[in-house]
């Protein structure tokens, strides 16, 4: 009797992408005005303004370097900064 491998690999093609990629990728591909704010990794369009840094003075916040995150990218627990 001969040993026959058990296992063998098998070249198949990619697995579609998921309703949800292909929503992005129509996003990304969509024009936008030059002045809208777009997430490079998602494509969205929301944003939130945040400070990081901010300092306690006398009771008020104070200072710090604001940043744009994307809304998207946040809902997923990624901090992309646009």
């Amino acid at each position: 009797m001969t040993d026959k491998p058990r296992f063998h690999v098998v070249d198949g093609t990619k697995a579609p992408d998921t309703p949800a990629e292909e929503v992005r990728k129509r996003v990304r591909a969509m024009p936008k005005p030059a002045t809208m704010v777009q997430c490079h990794r998602c494509g969205g369009r929301e944003v939130i303004e945040t400070k990081i840094g901010v300092l306690m003075k006398n009771g008020k916040p104070t200072g710090g370097t604001k940043a744009l995150i994307c809304v998207g990218c946040l809902l997923k627990g990624e901090r992309v900064t646009l």
